[in-house]
């Protein structure tokens, strides 16, 4: 009887020991980058200004973004600072906002915060030639949903048109950033 206690055991503990070794081999989480080549150039910091908005409201406005890559190399983050600019934003606007890649959809999508508390998400196919158009997919802060038209002009230049349908109106804001 002991001779069938002792295999017991040993089998019991065989058993246990292929149980651990199991367990510590797990599976190891997918870690894909996105492909952020064809946005390279937008790291850094950059002076922006709005030389038109249809509406007069914000033309002149001047902000200053730094984008840096950001969680492993997964987002491109962007902070924004501008000044106060028109009657509306009696303080300095901050801003933060995010560049990923939807590798299911195969798209780019964005979103940000503001210190005004909005929240904005929007949708890219990617560059077509020099041009990248972003829709807006949501916006909490009661605003139109817009679609922008970046333009890069050079690896230091951008331009950018972003119309929003609004009840007064089509508004329509045009913008260009140089890289500092």
């Amino acid at each position: 009887m002991s001779y069938l206690r002792f295999l017991s055991a040993a089998f019991i503990a065989v058993l246990a020991t292929a149980g651990i070794a199991a367990a510590q081999q797990a599976t190891p989480v997918p870690d894909v980058k996105p492909d952020f080549s064809s946005m390279k150039f937008l790291m850094g910091t950059w002076t922006c200004k709005t030389l038109k908005n249809s509406m007069g409201r914000g033309s002149g406005r001047s902000e200053t973004d730094t984008t840096t890559m950001s969680m492993d190399g997964h987002y491109m983050m962007t902070s924004g600072v501008s000044k106060p600019f028109d009657t509306a934003r009696t303080r300095t606007l901050t801003t933060q906002g995010w560049v990923g890649w939807d590798s299911a959809k195969k798209q780019w999508y964005s979103f940000g915060i503001s210190n005004f508390g909005g929240m904005g998400v929007s949708t890219s196919p990617g560059w077509k030639g020099n041009t990248m158009v972003w829709t807006d997919m949501w916006a909490t802060d009661g605003q139109p949903l817009g679609v922008s038209t970046v333009t890069k002009v050079s690896a230091t230049k951008t331009t950018s048109v972003n119309t929003v349908k609004t009840a007064k109106g089509t508004e329509t804001t045009n913008d260009q950033c140089v890289k500092s």
